[in-house]
C-alpha cells in the first residue's frame, strides 16, 4: 500500500516522534553513559568525553549528508539503512569494550545511523502544520524514557552492564524497521500550508544557523558532564542518578506548556527565558555547590532547554518553505550536541576541574542569543513589510 505525503497524518506524526527518540536513545542518556565508561571501562573523565564525542561525530556527519541525500533518494530506504547502522553500531560496541580503538569505531558508526534517523524524524516533524506542539509531543516521550534511563543507569550497568545496554538498545532500534511504512517518502507535500511568502535571504539563514549553532553546543558540553559534575558534588552514583531522574521530569513540564500554549506564547519571550535562564542555571554550579543546588541546577536547566528548543527549530525551520532549514537546523544541533563533549574534553585536560567548563556553557548560551534573535527579528519584519505590500 502507498502511503501519500500527508505530513499531518496520525502515523506519519507519531512515527516521527517515536523515530526521533530512537535515534537518541544513547544521547539522552549520555550523562550515565559517560559515567559508564569511567566506572565500567576505567576511562579518564577526559578520555570518556572524547568516546561521547566519537559517536556524536558520526550523528553530525550523518544529519549533513542526510539532508543532502533526503532530495534524491526515498525517506523509507534512508530510514532503513539508517536504522540497520544504528543497531550494527550498538552491536559492535557491545563485543568491543575490552578495545577502545574498535569500540570507538563501533560508537561511530552507530551515531551515523542515529543521525540519519534524527534527521528524518525532525524534518517530519518540522514540516507538519503545528511543529511546536508536535516538538514538544517529542520532547515528552524522549524526556520520560530518558529520565527512567538515567534512574536505572547504575541498576543496569552493575545487572547487564555496558554489552547488555548497547544490546538492548539495538533491539530497540531493529523494532523500529515497522514504522518505515509510515513516513512521507519524499519532502513533496500532499497539502501546502506555508504562507505565500518567500523565503528568507541566505546571510538571515546563516545567522539564524549560527545562533542553533552556539545554543546546542552550550547544551552538549552541559549535558554530556552533569554526571560527573554531581559526582564530584555527591559521589554516589545513584544519588546523581536520582537527581537527574527528578530534573528529566521537570523537563517534561516544560516540554509539556509549548503543547498547550505553543499559540499564545509567542517566539521571542520563549527563547529568551530558554537562554537567560539556562546561563542562570549552570551559574548556581560554579563555587562548589551542594547537592540541592545541584539538584536545582539540573532541574532549571533541563526545564528551559526543553520548554524553549520548539520555539527555536519551529522558527529557524520556518525561514523556508522546503524543509531545508529544519535539516540544517537538526544537523547544527547535532553538530553542537555532538562537538560538546569534545570541547568539554579539551577544557577539562588533565585537571579533573569543571569550574571552567561551566563559564564556557554559560559563556555559550548567551552568545546564542545575539544571532537567533537577530534574524527571528529581521524575518518578522520582513513578513510585515510583505503583508503590509498585499495588502
Amino acid at each position: 500500500m502507498t502511503i501519500k505525503n500527508n505530513f499531518d497524518a496520525t502515523g506519519s506524526v507519531l512515527s516521527g516522534i517515536i523515530l526521533g527518540t530512537i535515534g537518541v536513545l544513547s544521547f539522552i542518556v549520555q550523562p550515565g553513559l559517560v559515567q559508564g565508561f569511567v566506572s565500567e571501562l576505567g576511562l579518564s573523565e577526559a578520555a570518556a568525553n572524547q568516546l561521547a564525542f566519537d559517536e556524536m561525530l558520526g550523528v553530525a556527519i550523518a544529519t549533513f549528508v542526510a539532508s543532502f541525500c533526503k532530495r534524491f533518494f526515498n525517506w523509507r530506504v534512508i530510514l532503513v539503512v539508517a536504522l540497520l547502522l544504528s543497531a550494527t553500531g550498538n552491536v559492535l560496541s557491545s563485543y568491543f569494550l575490552a578495545n577502545p580503538d574498535l569500540l570507538s569505531i563501533s560508537r561511530l558508526v552507530a551515531g551515523l545511523g542515529e543521525g540519519a534517523i534524527i534527521s528524518l524524524s525532525f524534518t517530519i516533524i518540522g514540516m507538519t502544520q503545528r511543529t511546536e506542539r508536535n516538538l514538544a509531543a517529542y520532547l515528552v516521550l524522549l524526556l520520560t524514557y530518558g529520565a527512567l534511563g538515567l534512574w536505572l543507569m547504575p541498576v543496569a550497568l552493575s545487572s547487564i552492564g555496558l554489552a547488555g545496554v548497547f544490546k538492548v538498545w539495538a533491539v530497540l532500534t531493529l523494532a523500529s524497521l515497522v514504522l518505515a511504512r509510515f513516513i512521507p517518502g519524499s519532502p513533496q507535500r500532499e497539502h501546502h500550508h506555508h504562507e505565500a511568502i518567500p523565503d528568507a535571504p541566505l546571510s538571515l539563514c546563516v545567522v539564524a544557523l549560527i545562533g542553533v549553532l552556539l545554543f546546542n553546543l552550550a547544551i552538549g558540553v552541559a549535558w554530556a558532564n552533569l554526571f560527573l559534575i554531581g559526582m564530584k558534588i555527591s559521589p554516589n552514583e545513584q544519588r546523581i542518578a536520582d537527581a537527574l531522574l527528578i530534573a528529566q521530569f521537570i523537563a517534561i513540564l516544560g516540554a509539556l506548556i509549548p503543547v498547550f500554549f505553543e499559540k499564545q506564547l509567542g517566539l521571542f519571550k520563549p527563547i529568551l527565558t530558554t537562554i537567560v535562564g539556562s546561563a542562570i542555571a549552570i551559574s548556581l554550579l560554579l563555587d562548589s555547590p551542594g547537592y540541592f543546588t545541584f539538584v536545582v541546577a539540573v532541574s532549571g536547566f533541563n526545564f528551559l532547554w526543553n520548554y524553549g528548543l520548539p520555539f527555536i527549530l519551529s522558527g529557524v525551520g520556518a525561514l523556508d518553505s522546503k524543509g531545508k532549514m529544519i535539516s540544517l537546523a537538526i544537523a547544527l544541533q547535532m553538530t553542537g550536541l555532538g562537538f560538546g563533549p569534545f570541547l568539554a574534553a579539551i577544557v577539562l585536560g588533565d585537571s579533573g576541574s569543571f569550574y571552567q567548563v561551566e563559564l564556557l556553557i554559560i559563556a555559550l548560551f548567551l552568545t546564542s542569543a545575539v544571532p537567533l534573535i537577530y534574524a527571528l527579528r529581521k524575518r518578522l519584519l520582513q513578513k510585515h513589510q510583505l503583508q503590509s505590500a498585499v495588502i
